[in-house]
């Protein structure tokens, strides 16, 4: 049996809003006025707030196979692969995906099951535009959406958007979002800096908040923008989510960060962004050495964890604002 378009409304986590078109279901990570705000940042970043980073189905059934459909897939940036996930209770079972594909592919993941009921969770890609055709239950089978305990809001680059994670299940942002049993609203957009227009107020129930941004700000911009930037962007989260904690996570490692970039020292750029979000009376998580200084870590060597470095990446974000809460 295919799901019907409020079946799947019910099950979707990570999206604010399920769309029926003609290609499939379409799930929005962002409101339409900070669609624009991307675009106005840059005209490569406006594209990349379609794919459905973080984005999963998650619900109980007992059906003997899941079937999911994914059509138009469109490439987002010049890596063009993609990845599914499937967890079935807290285990990886089943990855689909591959590591170049054409535009509008058409890919389907079948699996099967036993029968019994469990608790399905299905990753879509991180960094392709993806609309679901169809998603498939075997007929008869039941189906309870599965309702976390949190939610949480995650503003970032590339690197909360899960930039280069071929498993998108393995990106940091959803591995805080298991480890907190937590709906994640993933508002990464992959070479993004410190923009006051994006942030709008997307809900009343988060948790708390994320902030990972900086590293591009570093270095794309002249030292001089950094500050007022940065801090028109914090004064205007402050203002929307007043009561909410905020973890701004300051930028990790990067093996060309001794580089003379405009912007100056990559160490004083993260220890301004440190004060601009105390200033606020936001948490900051300052750890430089969170992923090993080691490019075997990160897809490029140069930036972007692997799923190892997201791996270690995540454990110690975990613990930092683990330590953070313990105060409150």
């Amino acid at each position: 049996m295919q799901l019907t378009l409020e079946q799947i409304r019910s099950i979707t986590l990570g999206a604010l809003y399920v769309r029926q078109t003609e290609d499939g279901f379409c799930f929005d990570r962002f409101t339409p006025t900070q669609v624009d705000a991307a675009w106005r940042q840059s005209a490569e970043y406006g594209p990349r707030t379609g794919a459905p980073s973080s984005v999963c189905f998650d619900f109980y059934t007992n059906a003997s196979w899941f079937e999911l459909t994914v059509h138009k897939m469109v490439p987002l940036t010049d890596l063009p692969f993609y990845g599914l996930d499937v967890w079935v209770n807290d285990t990886l079972v089943h990855h689909a995906g591959a590591e170049h594909f054409a535009a509008d592919t058409v890919d389907t993941l079948h699996l099967n099951l036993d029968g019994k009921e469990n608790r399905i969770r299905a990753y879509l890609p991180t960094l392709v535009t993806a609309a679901v055709r169809s998603v498939s239950l075997s007929d008869g089978a039941t189906i309870r959406p599965y309702r976390p305990r949190r939610r949480i809001l995650m503003h970032g680059d590339s690197i909360t958007q899960g930039f280069n994670a071929r498993y998108p299940s393995s990106c940091y942002a959803n591995a805080l979002g298991r480890y907190y049993d937590a709906e994640i609203v993933n508002q990464g957009i992959a070479g993004a800096c410190f923009f006051a227009d994006v942030v709008e107020r997307v809900g009343e129930d988060f948790d708390f908040i994320t902030v990972a941004y900086g590293t591009n700000d570093w270095r794309k911009k002249e030292g001089a923008d950094i500050p007022p930037d940065t801090d028109a962007f914090m004064r205007r989260l402050k203002e929307l989510y007043p009561n909410t904690p905020v973890f701004v996570i300051l930028p990790l490692w990067r093996s060309d960060f001794l580089s003379p970039y405009r912007a100056g020292d990559f160490r004083q750029c993260r220890a301004l962004i440190g004060r601009l979000a105390r200033k606020r009376g936001f948490y900051v998580l300052d750890d430089f050495d969170m992923v090993p200084h080691d490019k075997r870590f990160f897809h490029d060597e140069r930036l972007h964890p692997n799923e190892y470095g997201f791996y270690l990446y995540a454990q110690r974000l975990t613990e930092m604002i683990n330590e953070k809460l313990a105060l409150q």
